[in-house]
């Protein structure tokens, strides 16, 4: 019996992860009977669709051919594929032929001033700004977000029953304005995607450049990104733990959670970096001149101590978290949420464990499955621990070699990092050493086909702490 990965290994072999699908085989990979493989993004242009996908914990890509600017949509089979299909059609035009949903913009809200603009062919301006849908807003300053995202609902009886999110504040075309730069000259602007990832997107970036190029970091190298996204694991987990507790008036436990962030800020900031790591991650492995022993040894000074007064505060304030802006396995599972959201509805997915020369004994973090704000800010506190115990690991054993072979140089690169909010995916591909194809999928993307079932019953006032839960940034979203 056929099956939707052997399917798509029938194409044409065009990378070490990367199949090139016909017509036919497109349909088939869309229609073969049996278990659909966890959709990491979807995405197209001018000349090809594309679907990424998750075979066991590998990522397997399919790509077909774009004819008179349509293609056969992903999500008929795929349901979170909508939105990069969405943002596709508004980018280059490019349409998706029985696709879910409404076809509504998710990016062009009509002031633009062309119509698919980095499309071969773009259009003139539609004219005319598009009215947001729905009887209440939230204006991206009343969200509690750090990013313009514009939210409307539905609301009954003062309870939120259906979601409109609309990104177009939020995009920046950061991405297109990456084409035709190395990938040096492309760091710059990779390290400021999102704040909640200064080290998570470049890091997923220079894997996928470091792939491309048919080369495998140093076991140095590899310990010290491993190091340094655990610092800004830490850090983030303790901001969305800040964000939920002071919306739910929990602002004791708010405070010990700015405090301890800002000493986390303070050691790197001893220690000669950026107090969110910025700039710390390089095509080549990381800053000139960084000292990972002390700054791991300061930071883990400056956390451990304030950990325990971190748990206890939690189980204090917990009642006030519990069976909020729930996420029910199964969505999980189907829209593939990735990072502490997923894990603490029951998708037990974290794409460290796949990586050479993971400390693995020192990810043990376990907790409620629940799916709600009380399994969630559980999950981070426990991941923090956990961040703390792998870097005593790694300084135990430092550079240590894993023999990790390194792949064909075939200009193409899928690279992955587990940020704090879940997994960032690039992929890449190069030509005569500059960037002619790039894409980026942010963990927040995942969130949006589920934000509508997590906010259904929510008070519309305590939305911005349930979106603080979540740890949705919309930076992220619309690159």
């Amino acid at each position: 019996m056929r099956s939707m990965g052997r399917i798509i290994r029938s194409g044409e072999r065009v990378a070490l992860s990367h199949y090139h699908l016909d017509p036919a085989q497109w349909s088939d990979m869309l229609c073969v009977p049996g278990a659909t493989l966890p959709l990491i993004s979807c995405w197209a242009d001018d000349a090809r669709a594309y679907v990424l996908l998750l075979e066991g914990d590998r990522p397997i890509l399919a790509s077909t051919v774009v004819e008179d600017r349509r293609y056969l949509a992903p999500s008929s089979r795929f349901a979170g594929a909508e939105w990069g299909e969405r943002v596709s059609y508004d980018l280059y035009g490019v349409e998706a032929m029985e696709a879910r949903g409404n076809g509504t913009p998710a990016l062009d809200e009509g002031g633009w001033t062309s119509t698919w603009p980095l499309s071969s062919r773009p259009g003139p301006a539609s004219g005319g700004l598009r009215p947001l849908g729905g009887s209440h807003f939230l204006r991206p300053e009343q969200t509690g977000l750090s990013g313009p995202l514009d939210l409307s609902f539905e609301v009954l009886k003062g309870k939120i029953r259906a979601v409109d999110v609309c990104a177009g504040g939020a995009h920046r075309g950061v991405v297109s304005r990456l084409f035709g730069k190395t990938p040096e000259e492309a760091m710059f602007l990779v390290a400021r995607m999102t704040a909640g990832g200064f080290v998570a997107h470049p890091l997923a970036f220079a894997r996928a450049v470091a792939q491309a190029r048919g080369q495998v970091p140093g076991p140095g190298v590899r310990d010290v990104w491993m190091i340094l996204l655990e610092i800004e694991r830490m850090s983030l987990h303790l901001f969305d733990m800040a964000r939920t507790a002071r919306g739910l008036d929990a602002e004791l436990l708010a405070t010990h959670c700015d405090h301890a962030r800002e000493a986390i800020a303070q050691a790197c900031s001893e220690q000669e970096v950026s107090r969110r790591l910025m700039d710390t991650v390089n095509c080549g492995g990381f800053r000139e001149g960084l000292e990972i022993v002390p700054l791991a040894q300061a930071v883990h000074a400056a956390m451990q101590p304030r950990l325990a007064a971190l748990e206890e505060l939690h189980r204090v304030f917990a009642s006030r978290l519990n069976g909020f802006a729930v996420l029910d396995v199964r969505l999980a599972e189907r829209f593939a949420v990735g990072g502490v959201t997923g894990r603490a509805s029951g998708r037990s997915m974290d794409m460290r464990r796949r990586e050479a020369g993971m400390r693995l004994e020192a990810l043990r973090a376990t907790g409620s499955s629940r799916g709600d704000a009380r399994a969630r800010d559980g999950l981070r506190l426990a991941e923090i621990r956990d961040s703390l115990k792998l870097m005593e690991r790694i300084l135990g054993s430092i550079g240590l070699d894993d023999d990790e072979p390194a792949p064909d140089s075939t200009d193409e690169g899928i690279g992955v990092a587990e940020g704090a909010r879940g997994d960032v995916w690039y992929w890449v591909r190069l030509k005569n050493g500059r960037i002619e194809n790039l894409h980026v999928r942010d963990p927040g993307v995942s969130v949006l086909p589920v934000l509508g079932a997590m906010l259904q019953g929510c008070p519309v006032e305590r939305a911005p702490a349930a979106l603080g839960s979540i740890g949705l940034s919309p930076a992220g979203i619309a690159l």
